[in-house]
């Protein structure tokens, strides 16, 4: 085995080192459109609509205030992720819509949204109503009774009590009314973190051109290695990576692995990377990247430029990793 490793080209033995490190947008919402229009008397009174929250984002979950443990779980997240956004949370605004409006009054709506963070707003519709916008936001409801022959010795005096199997998800809409995610209800906190974080950082001006987040570089020891970085496009035109080039560097490739099996090609990608508008597009191991080649020496730092085809040159420096470091 030693004898046949030992040949292997070096970006093969970077795949190697880089596997298992993907991270994934399995939750977004594609193809990018418009939210589902939401026009909902708020408990507190008024009506709320999602049209008049341009400008921010808008964190929406559907729950009920009889409910034991998701929907409690779901708003303490919520109140942790307020307070760790910091500043940033004056362009959040969090949203709970009861699912059980027969026992849900507005009164008591209102007083269990407050009790954990009195920005949040509570939704009430009538039954009748209610149907439509959870079929449009593809939302289940369903209630479940007891068995009741379990109680025959302590009959019900009352109604028979029920709970309700319901979605849970946090539904993140950005700045311009575009539903981005449907993140399920197990999301780790510090993931809901980082994903609102980065559609409050979004700028709504199309004049502004591509960002560029958590860049960073790996060189082997062959002097060979990838640069890793997500682009976002906030504004409303589209946009392309044609090239990019480094001093630091005698080459800079745009390359993209593609599986077929276990079998991994190397396919340069001389067109480019698309980033349509209002998009985010991931350069991450065992995918899209850009490939370095004579890296001639060991250094902290690589400058790097890439070129857009509308927004033009965007220069930054990049954090250079050996391998075998915990950067990636």
């Amino acid at each position: 085995m030693r004898g046949r490793t030992r040949w292997l080209p070096p970006l093969c033995a970077l795949l190697v080192l880089t596997a298992g490190c993907r991270k994934s947008d399995e939750f977004a919402v594609l193809p990018l459109q418009a939210a589902p229009e939401l026009e909902v008397p708020q408990a507190s009174g008024g009506i709320f609509r999602l049209s008049e929250q341009r400008g921010k984002v808008v964190v929406l979950s559907f729950g009920y205030t009889s409910c034991p443990d998701v929907c409690p779980t779901t708003l303490n997240q919520l109140q942790r992720l307020q307070r760790r956004l910091g500043a940033a949370a004056r362009d959040l605004q969090v949203v709970f819509l009861s699912v059980d409006p027969e026992r849900d009054s507005a009164e008591q709506l209102e007083k269990y949204v407050h009790a954990f963070n009195p920005r949040f707003l509570g939704l009430r519709l009538e039954e009748g109503s209610l149907a439509s916008v959870l079929s449009a936001w593809h939302v289940t409801a369903a209630r479940h009774y007891p068995d009741t022959t379990r109680y025959r010795q302590h009959p019900f005096k009352q109604d028979v009590p029920y709970t309700i199997d319901h979605t849970g998800a946090f539904f993140v809409v950005d700045k311009r009314g575009v539903l981005r995610l449907r993140l399920p209800f197990s999301v780790g906190a510090e993931y809901l973190k980082d994903e609102v974080a980065r559609l409050l950082a979004e700028d709504e001006d199309p004049s502004v051109g591509p960002r560029v987040e958590k860049a960073r570089a790996m060189v082997t020891p062959s002097r060979v290695g990838a640069v890793y970085l997500t682009l976002v496009n906030g504004t409303g035109r589209d946009d392309r990576l044609v090239s990019a080039e480094s001093s630091s560097a005698g080459r800079v490739e745009l390359h993209e692995v593609l599986a077929e099996g276990e079998l991994l090609r190397m396919n340069p990608r001389p067109e480019g990377f698309a980033l349509p508008a209002r998009s985010r597009v991931e350069l991450e191991p065992g995918g899209k990247h850009l490939m370095l080649y004579a890296v001639p020496a060991a250094a902290a730092q690589l400058d790097l430029t890439l070129r857009f085809e509308k927004a033009g040159p965007v220069r930054l420096s990049v954090p250079v990793s050996e391998p075998g470091a915990d950067a990636l």
